[in-house]
């Protein structure tokens, strides 16, 4: 008898064994598509049927967030469900633009460095960390075909909007209701629909914001967030079935085929295909899928996230005749790019981010239960009572 996604996860005791492949996986599978856009292939990634990755990775794991944090926001208070996520999120994303800023920057800038530190856009760029995003450094990577420091960073507010989101879920306790929250769901989705399918109902003034929220590549992220938390709500009742999973996989296969990357900005799409993305980030995060020992010793997926792009493009900047190959330099690029993001992301965790994380034991169940020490937090969600 097939078991459901609450039951596979009760036998696990709350440990989803396959999160950790997931995590890693997408965050490798996103450096390799950034390894083709970041050396002016994007014709290759965009007019072929690799552009299906720019529209389903970053959704599987904002997916993954909606249905892994949902349990915490269940348990704990707005402040520290907050204080938990910041603890996990804002160190690492602030070494990141600390170094980019003060250390890459500098050295690989072709300003003089007085230019450099007085350019209005090196004040800017620590906006970022609190999610108002520029990409630009004076003079840095001027010569790349993309100038941007990391483009990675354009994730950042919209996660940021998914916890404000989750905030107001909290407050009106929508978020332990799951038919109220489905219901918030289809409503996010209609109005999209209705967005795009009627945008003269809306004013001039209004039309652009209406799209932005609803309908942009970002809007995608905060579906996907949505129905990770609903998926979560109704593990009860969703059956961990090779059969859907099979079936998740063939829609994908059907709209790499019959869509194209216009489909990352239509919400028509959406209701089928992020559904099946998200019951397939899911179904393999409850399965047991084998992961190298290395991997276990710490979340390394957010830090090979957070600094691939710099790196990246110090390698494209270094050896600009190598990695601007068409196509092959990608895969050269890929070669030494991810060991640098890896290594780079390993160091973070366990110099910064793993020592920070010991302040969750108080708010988090994961570290309580698993303790710091343990390495990887993620993949682990304790079971809540769901009103209907």
């Amino acid at each position: 008898m097939t078991k459901s996604f609450g039951e596979v996860l009760d036998k696990y005791k709350g440990i989803g064994p396959g999160f950790d492949f997931l995590r890693i996986g997408l965050a490798f599978s996103i450096v390799l598509t950034h390894s083709f856009l970041l050396t002016g292939n994007d014709d290759f990634i965009r007019g072929s049927v690799f552009w299906f990755t720019e529209y389903a990775l970053v959704p599987m794991f904002f997916a993954l967030s909606g249905f892994l944090i949902a349990g915490s926001a269940q348990r704990l208070s707005l402040r520290n469900f907050l204080i938990n996520r910041g603890l996990r999120i804002v160190p690492a994303l602030a070494v990141d633009i600390v170094v980019c800023s003060l250390i890459i920057g500098p050295i690989v800038t072709v300003v003089y460095h007085a230019d450099y530190f007085t350019d209005p856009r090196f004040f800017k760029y620590f906006l970022n960390i609190v999610g108002w995003i520029h990409y630009e450094l004076p003079g840095v990577f001027q010569d790349n075909p993309s100038q941007r420091v990391n483009g990675a960073l354009w994730t950042v507010p919209w996660e940021i909007f998914c916890y404000i989101i989750m905030s107001f879920l909290m407050i009106t306790a929508i978020v332990k209701t799951r038919y109220k929250l489905l219901a918030v769901l289809i409503a996010y989705i209609f109005i999209g629909l209705v967005v795009q399918k009627m945008p003269y109902l809306f004013p001039g003034s209004i039309k652009p914001v209406a799209r932005f929220l609803f309908m942009s590549r970002g809007s995608q992220l905060i579906t996907a967030f949505l129905m990770g938390i609903a998926v979560f709500q109704f593990r009860a009742v969703i059956p961990h079935s090779r059969w859907l999973f099979a079936a998740a996989c063939l829609v994908c296969l059907v709209a790499i085929f019959t869509l194209d990357g216009r489909a990352t900005e239509s919400v028509i799409n959406r209701p089928i295909v992020i559904s099946a993305l998200v019951y397939m980030t899911v179904f393999i995060g409850l399965s047991e899928v084998p992961i190298p020992a290395f991997f276990r010793k710490g979340d390394y997926s957010y830090g090979v996230y957070l600094y691939h792009d710099p790196f990246l493009q110090i390698w494209i900047s270094a050896f600009p005749s190598v990695f601007l190959f068409p196509k092959y330099g990608a895969l050269a690029l890929y070669a030494v790019g991810l060991p640098s993001a890896l290594a780079v992301a390993v160091l973070s965790w366990h110099f910064i981010e793993k020592p920070i994380l010991g302040l969750r034991k108080k708010f988090s169940f994961i570290a309580q239960v698993r303790g710091v020490e343990d390495g990887n937090q993620g993949g682990r969600v304790r079971p809540i009572a769901v009103k209907s």
